[in-house]
This record gives structure tokens, sequence and C-alpha cells, in this order.
């Protein structure tokens, strides 16, 4: 917990600087990063963490609890309200190549008689991804016990997976035992070092 105060305050003090400077994060925006709501209910950022694509960030993600947790096991299986939002920082992305690329973190991650069990619901959830994102659209995946996952782009609901147990299956993809990177799971459980953290949350911030 210590540590935590500590390193907030440090995110805090930084982004001052680097706002008065360069028209960067205000702490306005980084107050609003550390806490959103999940269908009414209080979540707190966990960790961010990236995921790049030829040495570009393709996107930087952003994980909320209701009670922080640095065990990647007990954030898959937590029956709390969750939330992993991820923004976009290349110029275009593919949706249906997002969708693929969620498919195959999926695949690997759970074991196949867990794809089979939700077949459907994976098939349904893959679908959900079409067009084009733009650097700064965001996707954000809502979980609550009573409604299971809510997918939404830029806000705008895009549909809706309940079938109990989904979350599981869902979050093993981007906290299981293959995750897109390792780097990326470490950041979403809260391990990056301080200037990691600062990094991400500028990069998040501060893309248009």
């Amino acid at each position: 917990m210590q540590k935590n105060i500590i390193t907030i305050w440090l995110i805090a003090v930084v982004l001052v600087f680097v706002s008065a400077a360069s028209n960067a994060a205000s702490n306005e925006q980084l107050y609003e990063l550390q806490k959103s709501e999940v269908e009414g209910t209080e979540v707190f950022l966990n960790g961010m963490g990236a995921v790049k694509k030829l040495n570009a960030t393709y996107y930087v993600a952003a994980l909320y609890l209701q009670e922080k947790s640095n065990i990647d096991s007990d954030i898959i299986f937590m029956e709390g309200n969750k939330r992993i939002t991820i923004k976009f920082m290349l110029d275009r992305v593919s949706a249906r190549g997002f969708g693929r690329e969620m498919a195959g973190a999926l695949k690997i991650n759970n074991v196949p008689e867990e794809v089979a069990a939700y077949r459907s619901d994976l098939r349904k959830f893959i679908g959900l991804f079409k067009g084009i994102y733009q650097k700064g659209d965001t996707l954000t995946f809502d979980y609550t016990p009573k409604r299971g996952v809510t997918v939404r782009h830029n806000g705008e609901s895009l549909g809706n997976i309940s079938k109990k147990g989904f979350d599981k299956v869902l979050f093993k993809a981007w906290l299981g035992d293959k995750p897109f990177s390792a780097s990326f799971k470490r950041g979403l459980i809260g391990g990056n070092e301080d200037r990691e953290a600062i990094d991400l949350l500028r990069q998040y911030v501060d893309v248009n």
C-alpha cells in the first residue's frame, strides 16, 4: 500500500512538470485515470501494459479492479466488477485483425475443453470487432457478475456475453500463461517500475 501511494505521488509530480513544459497530461487527467465506475461500482487502476508491433506501440491497456491485486490468477477468477480499457496508438487498426489476434490469444490461454464449452460465445465475441479503429479509439471490456461481459467502442455498446464464466476465459487472454508479452502482463498486475508507469500514463493520456 505504501509503495502504491508513493508511486501515485511520484507520477503526479512528474506529470505536473511535463504538463507545464509541453501541454502533456494534466493533474486532472491523471487523477481521472486512477479510478472509474463499472455499472455504478467504483473500480481502481491496477496497472497498465503496452502491446507493440514492429517497435511501435500498438495499444496501451488499463486494468481496473474493485480491490488491487498483483496475482494474475486472483484477478482472472475475481468475482467483483472489473474492466480492461484498450486505447489504440496507431493511426489505423483493422478491427477484424484485432479480433483475430484476440481469437488466437483466447485459444492458446484456455484449455480445449473451455474453448469448446464457449465456442458460440467466442464466435459472437470475435464478431463484435468490425471496421477500422483510429488512433485514440478505445475498446472497453466490463465485467459484472450479474451482466457478464459488455464490450464498448468509444463508449458505445457493441454487445454483451452473459454466459457465466466467460469473463474468466476472456481475462486469460491478457493474464494467462501466454500473454501478448511478459512486460504487458507485468504492467497490468501492477509490476511496472515508476519510470515505465509514468511513460504509459503519458502515452495513454496524450494520444489524440
